[in-house]
């Protein structure tokens, strides 16, 4: 690890799931999953709302995280680099590590001024069924998602949540039930659907898990699903659309880390919640800051202020939440602290 000097000298500014960092030397802009893609900007993965919206200069992304994103936007641009490759710059280099989050999800690893800082996206440490294993480095300075940083959000085992998912679709197939999956579009449909097939079931898949799928299948994955003709017992579709039964007969389950939550909304019209997720839960957290060592964190998107003061606490790391503006595109957005 690089030497520690105070990250005073780096100014950041949050942009809603992304961040703005600003170097001192040259007064070099560097945007993290921004809204606009100007200046220099790298992407850790696929979901809306974490990719650009326009794009005024070309992001950088996996393969994987281009593909996909293609999908929703057919006039998307960006530079494909591949993971661990160091890649220079006037006044910094950088590199993208897995972040075991989705397919083609990554780190940003900065190295500028002497110090290294990680950008973690939003990030997964338990190993999933359908993309790379995360990869952690120590870091000076880590910015890191807390999407579940309050610690009621502790999961079971993943291979615990996998079985019971399992055995209740199996319940309800035995009971004569048609059977309802829903996921997030990109991540968790296809593991929904690789856990199936580990299980012997081959489901029927929306059509848009159908067109993200395929593009995890170009990647190598191997999921199997129902050609568009077929009709079969178990569907995965996404999330919000569990609410629209195809039939009285259906018995339906949502796979999300808010289901530790009976109250959720994303589950509670649901006869079934398992919290089978693509991020890391409280525990796994801190379990990860502890193995990048930084000097300093900096919270972003979710449970921002608890888990700073957890991290204070209980780490004794120096921690803070980040404030949430809006991006604007250009120079004007970026602030000190």
């Amino acid at each position: 690890m690089t030497s520690a000097k105070s990250s005073k000298s780096f100014k950041f500014t949050s942009t809603g799931n992304g961040l703005g960092l600003r170097l001192p030397t040259a007064n070099q802009i560097i945007l993290f999953d921004p809204h606009v893609s100007d200046f220099v900007s790298f992407i850790s993965h696929a979901h809306s709302d974490h990719s650009p919206s326009a794009v005024v200069t070309k992001p950088y992304c996996t393969h994987e995280t281009f593909e996909l994103i293609k999908l929703r936007d057919p006039f998307f641009e960006a530079n494909i680099v591949k993971e661990d490759k160091q890649i220079k710059f006037d006044n910094f280099s950088a590199k993208i590590i897995s972040a075991g989050h989705v397919l083609g999800s990554v780190q940003t690893v900065i190295e500028a001024d002497g110090q290294k800082i990680i950008f973690s996206g939003d990030f997964k440490t338990q190993v999933g069924l359908t993309c790379k294993p995360i990869k952690i480095e120590q870091a000076d300075v880590l910015v890191i998602e807390s999407t579940y940083g309050s610690p009621e959000y502790v999961f079971e085992p993943i291979e615990q949540v996998r079985k019971k998912m399992i055995e209740w679709t199996r319940k309800q197939l035995a009971a004569k039930h048609l059977v309802d999956i829903g996921g997030y579009q990109v991540g968790k449909s296809q593991e929904a659907i690789k856990l199936l097939n580990d299980n012997g079931i081959v489901p029927m898949v929306s059509e848009t898990i159908r067109n993200h799928s395929e593009v995890y299948n170009k990647f190598g994955v191997g999921l199997k699903f129902l050609d568009a003709t077929e009709r079969g017992e178990v569907l995965v579709k996404p999330m919000h659309h569990l609410k629209y039964k195809r039939s009285d007969n259906v018995k339906s389950c949502a796979l999300s880390g808010w289901a530790v939550d009976p109250k959720n909304d994303k589950t509670v019209n649901c006869d079934a919640g398992f919290p089978l997720s693509d991020h890391a839960d409280f525990n796994q957290i801190l379990e990860y800051i502890a193995k990048v060592a930084p000097k300093q964190v900096f919270c972003i998107h979710g449970y921002t202020r608890e888990l700073a003061a957890t991290i204070r606490k209980k780490l004794h790391i120096a921690a803070r939440a980040l404030n949430e503006p809006a991006q604007m595109s250009g120079q004007k957005f970026l602030t000190d602290f």
